[in-house]
């Protein structure tokens, strides 16, 4: 009888250890089951991408950007962003890229945009000035590199477009493009007020240029050699 007291007691304790493994087991099963839908349905946010895609249903709002000093307080650059969204069946998406830039005079309060339109992406722009990103140097120039045409067709305007590289004068002045189908700007050295040294990618190869910034003239352009060449 004993005996058989100890097995009953051993079958219910092992009944309520199953029972609390199950439970345990179905617990896990839906909080993985909800960080799966939560990750399927969430908002997903990207930067740097333009839908150009017609007749797509888009949600499309604009908003300025923090202020920038190109001339000590003399010139103030802002950047417009565009933010798009749209939805599909299981998710939200949006996009948040910059689209132009406008230039403000505080001394004349006179305001004028980069560009008439909104129609580019804006990958970059760089301030150009003498010494490290704490120089209080002048500006000679700002550079830029943006994505005009959707170049390999897929309906957006990214950086896997191929880009242009472009100049103005510190006040958003003399725009000007200087290389056309660049694929990457991998960077730049100001080597005096007037020379500025340029390392891009085009065609799969590298090159490295210098533009006298006065005059906007490019000088040197050659390809850099292949390891081992």
């Amino acid at each position: 009888m004993e005996e058989n007291k100890f097995f009953r007691l051993v079958w219910r304790f092992n009944g309520l250890v199953i029972s609390i493994a199950g439970v345990l087991a179905v617990g896990v099963l839906l909080f993985v089951g909800y960080k799966l839908f939560q990750d399927v349905t969430r908002d997903r946010t990207t930067r740097n991408i333009v839908n150009v895609e017609k007749n797509s249903d888009i949600n499309e709002s604009w908003r300025l950007g923090q202020l920038s000093s190109v001339d000590g307080n003399k010139t103030l650059m802002v950047s417009l962003h565009s933010d798009q969204s749209y939805s599909r069946a299981y998710f939200s998406k949006s996009s948040n890229s910059i689209r132009n830039y406008l230039f403000i005079d505080t001394e004349t309060s006179n305001k004028k945009w980069l560009f008439a339109h909104s129609d580019y992406l804006i990958e970059r722009s760089d301030i150009l000035r003498l010494g490290d990103y704490n120089s209080k140097e002048p500006a000679v120039a700002i550079l830029y590199q943006l994505v005009k045409l959707d170049s390999d067709h897929d309906n957006r305007l990214s950086a896997d477009d191929l880009t242009t590289i472009s100049i103005t004068n510190p006040d958003g002045s003399g725009y000007e493009e200087l290389i056309k189908d660049v694929e990457l700007i991998v960077d730049h050295r100001l080597l005096n007020k007037n020379e500025l040294f340029i390392l891009y990618q085009k065609d799969g190869l590298s090159y490295s240029t210098v533009l006298n910034i006065q005059s906007r003239e490019l000088s040197e352009n050659s390809q850099i050699p292949k390891v081992g060449l």
